[in-house]
């Protein structure tokens, strides 16, 4: 008899949910829709609840959508009121909006890499109440100058040097060394989505992670034979932080050639894993 009454409940739960559903969740379930009949990599303008916002990829904006204002996947509690923020790769500037709306006196700063997203990144915030946030047209790095950016048109451009498999058209962009910023200013959150440059660039900023008390930290893991993840716990610890993994993205659609013959070929040897990092004990 627990069966069906256990299934009676979960029935009555989800309409429940559904009836009583955030605007949020509303406004991806009508986006998810949309996607459905959108061809992959068509620019356009959407209103998300009290949003407005212009996107490059409706498929791929939707999971964005999802992760940040119905799961709050990124949800961070400070007790400065106006906390300094780095959002490294801000994309079109939902995590932006995310942490302004939780923060509305934060000082941010949005790095973007993609020229056209990081055009997008900056119309979405004007649009939007945001117009204090600096946008920085640049991939953040392990040095200022120059480097070929490999972009996919949607979330997932990166530096040719690390782009593995992606296709895409090579352009010309403008990098600036993070541990420059980092070693400026104490900054409250650091929030890292770089497509698989975190260890390269965790690994410069180490004498100046001091200065930071929270990461948002997303690790490529796009290599099967060259994990980062045990690198860039080390260096988490060493600089004096708690973490913890709070959720692993398979890639399966990313897979590196041969993996179809290996001795697991259906499970995918690519993901992205998320980690928050914290200070148990702020300076």
């Amino acid at each position: 008899m627990s069966g069906p009454l256990t299934r009676a409940r979960r029935t009555a739960g989800a309409i429940k949910r559904r009836l009583f559903e955030s605007p949020e969740q509303t406004a991806w379930r009508r986006a998810c829709r949309i996607a459905e009949h959108t061809p992959r990599f068509t620019p356009g303008t959407i209103r998300m609840a009290q949003y407005t916002v212009r996107y490059s990829d409706l498929p791929s904006f939707c999971p964005q959508w999802q992760d940040i204002f119905v799961n709050n996947a990124l949800a961070y509690q400070t007790e400065n009121p106006a906390p300094r923020i780095l959002d490294c790769g801000a994309n079109i500037g939902l995590a932006t909006l995310y942490f302004k709306r939780r923060y509305p006196a934060a000082k941010i700063t949005a790095f973007e890499a993609d020229p056209a997203i990081a055009a997008m990144l900056a119309d979405n915030l004007r649009a939007n109440a945001a117009c204090d946030v600096d946008v920085e047209a640049a991939a953040v790095w392990t040095s200022d100058g120059d480097v070929t950016f490999q972009s996919d048109g949607a979330d997932s451009g990166a530096l040719a040097s690390l782009g593995g498999d992606l296709e895409g058209r090579p352009m010309q962009i403008r990098a600036v060394r993070l541990a420059r910023w980092l070693g400026a200013e104490r900054v409250d959150l650091l929030k890292l989505d770089i497509e698989g440059a975190e260890a390269a660039v965790l690994e410069d900023c180490r004498e100046h992670l001091g200065n930071v008390q929270a990461l948002l930290l997303e690790i490529h893991e796009l290599d099967p034979l060259r994990r980062q993840a045990p690198r860039l716990q080390e260096i988490l610890e060493a600089a004096g932080f708690t973490y913890a993994v709070t959720h692993v993205t398979p890639l399966p659609w990313r897979q590196p050639r041969g993996s179809r013959s290996a001795s697991f070929p259906h499970r995918s040897s690519v993901w992205v894993e998320a980690v928050s990092a914290w200070r148990a004990h702020a300076p």
